[in-house]
């Protein structure tokens, strides 16, 4: 019989609770939550002796991690099992298998694609920045965290994702089949402006593992070639490394305080400069899509004073998140802290306003950027920038 089996995982299940009990703070909460408690232990029962089907531990185990996760109703921290924790991972060391997009999550119910990669197979297949997902493989990401979707959107080379979408600009559902590729991310690209020789233009997609390095090759470039000023574009950059930011920003800042990171208790820890400043003027360009990495970035350079900042305001991204990486290649991340500008300021759901604001043109319905020609936000920057370099 099924309540058989019920002895062991009971057991295994008591023994957890009871030592977490044992511990800290849980165990006063647990003392004046009897209740729930005592509901918890009667749930396990019910479902192992009860439950038309026979229920592995694993599977238990699994959904109890996933769901007490979820309960921080915090869109940006999760629970991941090992497929998804590896998926997570190679996108942070700078490639992966999948259809090359970013996607974050602009609230708690839309899963809006940042931007597509260049030339991959998402940007060949028609997907726009602002496109919202809602499906894939059938399957609603609606509750999803971000990451999750972004392991079900990835998978073998060769095979196929179907993805729905809705476009605000048609105010239609999209269906799209798209083939998964190997995609290297292209971090970081450095050119001399097409329209000013002594401009250079560093654009940079993500703050992986791999960005500090190339933006440090980058500058040294710029410097060999003479260049009077740079724009820098984070635009629909969302973000990354909290290290890689740092380390980026200061370049552009005095030399002090990059960012503060604030933790639970209110303890500060504050990251300095890594980097010699290159002191000459700098504009960097924004949206709505440059997240986290990017504005602390934006916010380093804002407060400081060295450069201005084009566009559009930006996400509204401050919180910290850390990964946890647990036994069997599992994995939490969770948001552990929040991050304030070298002024104090907290953006977390605010952003950071531009100093000068510059709609970007829009085609198709997404914002058409990421080459200089046609490009108003460019242009605008360009101008700030050779004011500031008089």
């Amino acid at each position: 019989m099924a309540g058989r089996r019920s002895g062991p995982i009971l057991f295994i299940v008591l023994v957890l609770l009871s030592s977490l009990l044992l511990t800290g703070s849980l165990a006063m909460a647990a003392l004046g939550d009897a209740q729930n408690v005592g509901n918890l232990i009667k749930v396990v029962r019910l479902v192992t002796t009860e439950y038309l089907e026979p229920v592995s531990v694993n599977d238990l185990v699994n959904g109890a991690m996933k769901g007490m996760v979820a309960a921080l109703k915090d869109p940006y921290s999760v629970y991941m099992e090992p497929k998804e924790y590896k998926h997570l991972t190679e996108q942070i060391e700078g490639a992966f298998t999948g259809i090359g997009v970013y996607i974050n999550k602009k609230d708690t119910n839309q899963m809006v694609v940042v931007s597509p990669i260049k030339g991959g197979p998402a940007e060949r297949a028609g997907l726009k920045s602002g496109d919202v997902i809602v499906k894939v493989n059938g399957e609603d990401v609606a509750d999803m965290d971000v990451d999750v979707a972004v392991s079900k959107i990835k998978g073998p080379e060769g095979t196929e994702v179907n993805l729905t979408v809705f476009r605000e600009a048609s105010k239609s559902l999209l269906e799209f089949k798209i083939n998964r590729e190997k995609v290297n991310i292209p971090v970081v690209t450095a050119e001399i402006a097409k329209k000013d020789s002594h401009v250079g233009v560093l654009r940079i997609s993500q703050f992986n593992m791999t960005a500090s390095s190339e933006v440090d090759r980058a500058i040294q470039d710029f410097k060999d070639k003479k260049v009077k000023g740079i724009i820098m574009d984070l635009r629909d950059n969302p973000g990354g490394e909290l290290r890689a930011a740092v380390n980026i920003a200061s370049h552009f800042v005095p030399k002090g305080r990059v960012v503060s990171v604030v933790d639970r208790e209110g303890r500060s820890e504050n990251y300095e400069t890594t980097r010699e400043y290159i002191n000459i003027p700098v504009v960097v360009l924004i949206n709505g899509g440059s997240a986290s990495a990017s504005e602390i970035v934006a916010g380093a350079i804002k407060d400081s004073g060295t450069g201005a900042l084009v566009g559009t305001k930006t996400f509204g991204k401050g919180v910290v998140q850390s990964l946890i990486e647990l036994s069997g290649g599992a994995g939490v991340k969770l948001t552990t802290a929040k991050y304030l500008t070298p002024k104090g300021n907290d953006i977390h759901k605010i952003g950071i306003e531009p100093d000068v604001k510059v709609e970007a043109e829009k085609a198709n319905g997404a914002s058409a950027h990421g080459g200089e020609e046609a490009d108003v936000q460019f242009d605008k920057g360009l101008e700030t920038l050779r004011t500031m370099m008089r």
